[in-house]
């Protein structure tokens, strides 16, 4: 086990440089902190780059029996790699994953459209949601946050191993709909109750940033749109809260169909 006690070691420089974006997309590789995310990374050995540990924290078996690269690192080390204000010790580079979205046209899913949400831990809360209620994929619009910040990834609390996660544009969404899926936007401005409301078969459904809802041409695209019955004195619901809602009840119908 090496041991790395400067700042000026490359694989040092390297890893930090990963909290930038344009480096994690220049590498196809993305940091995951403390002792959580690695133990589920380890359910996906594949994907693991390699392993840093501060100099005090026990060395996991499965790093020698996956034969994972392992360094050992300084506490100032540590804080400079980790992302957060008060590190764990445990710092990991892992790959991107990389889904094909073919499956997406050869059956007949459920997966979330997620139209600008831009907020960090709404993004990994709802991917969080999505692995626990087993959804069958994001997609990402433009403005939405970066799913593989150091932030997302946290608040993912693991699920971004699990859920394929794809950014997508209007065409690529139209192909979708051209092969027999339905859009269902999530907007305040209707009547339609998501519970009245089929959640059957290939399924697309849109949820909107707080600040923006959803854009018109997710509107236009919709053959449906749909509401959660709220109290009418309370102005709107968090989008990560919306969305475990509307997958709850996509899950309850779809269950029971099956």
């Amino acid at each position: 086990m090496q041991h790395l006690t400067s700042r000026d070691n490359p694989l040092v420089k390297e890893t930090i440089k990963l909290k930038q974006k344009k480096y994690r997309q220049q590498t196809g590789t993305f940091l995951i902190e403390g002792e959580r995310m690695l133990r589920e990374a380890f359910k996906t050995p594949e994907l693991l780059v390699r392993v840093f540990l501060e100099d005090d924290i026990p060395i996991p078996r499965e790093i020698n029996s996956l034969n994972i690269e392992c360094f050992q690192v300084t506490s100032a080390i540590m804080k400079a790699m980790a992302d957060t204000e008060h590190p764990q010790g445990v710092v990991a580079v892992a790959r991107i994953p990389q889904h094909q979205p073919e499956y997406l046209f050869d059956r007949s899913v459920m997966v979330l459209l997620l139209d600008r949400i831009a907020d960090p831990g709404n993004l990994g809360t709802i991917i969080r949601t999505g692995w626990a209620l087993d959804l069958d994929g994001i997609l990402l619009t433009a403005g939405c946050a970066d799913p593989f910040s150091p932030k997302v990834v946290r608040a993912s609390m693991g699920g971004i191993f699990h859920v394929p996660i794809f950014t997508v544009d209007g065409e690529f969404v139209d192909r979708l709909l051209d092969n027999g899926y339905k859009m269902i936007a999530a907007t305040p401005n209707t009547r339609i109750s998501i519970y009245d409301t089929d959640w059957q078969g290939a399924v697309i459904c849109v949820i909107g940033s707080e600040a923006h809802g959803v854009d018109d041409q997710w509107l236009q695209r919709s053959s449906q749109q749909v509401v959660i019955p709220i109290n009418s004195k309370v102005d709107s619901l968090n989008a990560a809260v919306s969305c475990a809602i509307i997958m709850a009840e996509a899950r309850r119908q779809r269950d029971t169909h099956h």
